[in-house]
């Protein structure tokens, strides 16, 4: 019954967002933007694979499947620098092959409505430079080496924290935000329609922290210090973690820049202690070159740590705390989700990786990545890994972006990934691929 009633409610919830709204005034809307806003967005998706989770033609995990993500925002600028924002987003999805979803051995999965976003923001708050928002929101620091998704086990459906934040501008080049987020294992704060009890994190999460964001001449600079605690569940210990790092952006020219990052991490994982230490950097050079000459040329690297077998009383792998999202591939998330247990638990790895990227037109964008991945430390035998080696592999990221008008865009995006000696031998390499389309309105 619950299913029967989603499509109903979504379309008579758009359906009043797009009612005739009384006109304001036009000196009014000259001044001011509308105290009431109201945006709808339609994502679908289909995503084809095979051999991601195995490495191996033998295995049945191949697959394609449509996935449709409806989303209604209200925005209300409710006066004295408040303002709340409400969203309520569903995701459902329907599978070409194999024809029945894992979860309910159906084609099709209705997917719950939830509330995305659902915080109030008060500007100028007490009469200070200080934003504070409350609620559900998104919290998305730098690049998100350590701060993107808080629920990364519903995939790209959502990304939200159940926080509070606060913005201190000091002055016009530097801003310090303090929050605080409690992540549960399932949506327990918001009614749902049609409860699929989707499961959001592994282990119930809290964490705290500092975000400093800073330019001083050209050079921008940013530090964090966040604590995260997790919850025991299941065969997963109680954790406690300290994570602190910077990040800086150094222009060389007004072409050549310099991004690098690094954060090291100390805490308990069980009865173990836990360190971890994380460096990233890429090199970004503007060509200015027209298609077919490459606009942008990238020389990357990274490196996560992984745990070193021979230390039985320490963990020194790398958490990624709250950054379990595919910042480096959309398909490699699933292998490490075979070799963790966690999917885009990005940890263990290593690599140095060369971008191309084309503007083929005004809204035609092209852009080609290819990583060597390589393993911090040898793993353990296990199904997948019992290679010999530490050379994961080579992989290819493929994308193509196409903005139709400022209401309509879409993208073609491909994985290919060729796996080393780090893995099993005779390990099989795989092919992943999106296309998306994107309505705004």
């Amino acid at each position: 019954m619950a299913e029967s009633i989603i499509g109903p409610a979504l379309i008579a919830i758009l359906l009043a967002g797009l009612a005739p709204q009384a006109p304001a005034a036009e000196d009014n809307a000259a001044k001011e933007p509308p105290r009431f806003k109201l945006t709808f967005t339609e994502r679908i998706r289909q995503e084809t694979q095979d051999n991601v989770t195995s490495l191996s033609q033998a295995a049945a995990d191949g697959g394609s499947y449509l996935r449709f993500r409806t989303s209604l925002m209200g925005q209300w600028r409710i006066g004295g620098g408040f303002s709340l924002t409400v969203r309520l987003t569903n995701e459902n999805r329907y599978y070409l092959i194999p024809k029945t979803d894992p979860k309910n051995g159906r084609d099709y999965n209705p997917g719950e409505v939830f509330f995305d976003y659902l915080h109030l923001q008060w500007k100028s708050a007490f009469g200070l430079p200080l934003t504070l928002t409350v609620g559900r929101q998104d919290l998305m620091l730098g690049e998100g080496l350590v701060v993107w998704d808080g629920g990364p086990l519903d995939g790209s459906r959502s990304a939200y924290f159940n926080a509070v934040r606060g913005d201190w501008a000091w002055s016009r080049n530097a801003v310090l935000t303090a929050f605080y987020c409690y992540q549960p294992p399932f949506d327990e704060f918001l009614p749902l329609i049609n409860d699929a009890r989707q499961k959001m994190v592994e282990q119930g999460e809290r964490g705290v922290g500092l975000y400093f964001t800073g330019a001083f001449g050209n050079t921008g600079l940013e530090a964090y210090l966040i604590r995260k605690n997790a919850r025991a569940s299941g065969l997963l210990p109680e954790s406690a973690l300290t994570t602190a790092g910077a990040r800086t952006i150094l222009p060389y020219s007004s072409r050549l820049s310099l991004t690098a990052e690094g954060a090291v991490q100390s805490g308990r994982f069980g009865v173990l202690d836990r360190t971890g230490f994380a460096a990233t950097f890429h090199m970004d050079f503007q060509t200015a070159a027209a298609a077919p000459l490459p606009a942008v040329l990238t020389l990357g690297g990274l490196f996560l740590s992984g745990d070193d077998p021979s230390t039985p009383g320490r963990y020194e792998g790398w958490d990624p705390v709250f950054a379990r999202w595919p910042k480096w591939s959309e398909s490699l998330i699933y292998v490490l989700g075979r070799e963790t247990g966690k999917p885009a638990y990005w940890s263990n790895i290593a690599s140095i990786y060369g971008a191309l990227s084309f503007t083929l037109a005004e809204n035609l964008k092209l852009e080609a990545t290819l990583h060597t991945l390589g393993a911090a430390q040898a793993e353990g035998p296990s199904a997948l890994l019992s290679g010999t080696g530490r050379d994961r592999g080579r992989l290819l990221n493929v994308k193509l972006t196409y903005d139709v008008n400022k209401n309509l865009s879409g993208h073609f995006w491909a994985d290919y990934f060729r796996p080393g000696d780090f893995y099993f031998a005779g390990a099989h390499g795989y092919l992943w691929v999106r296309f998306e389309l994107m309505f705004r309105y």
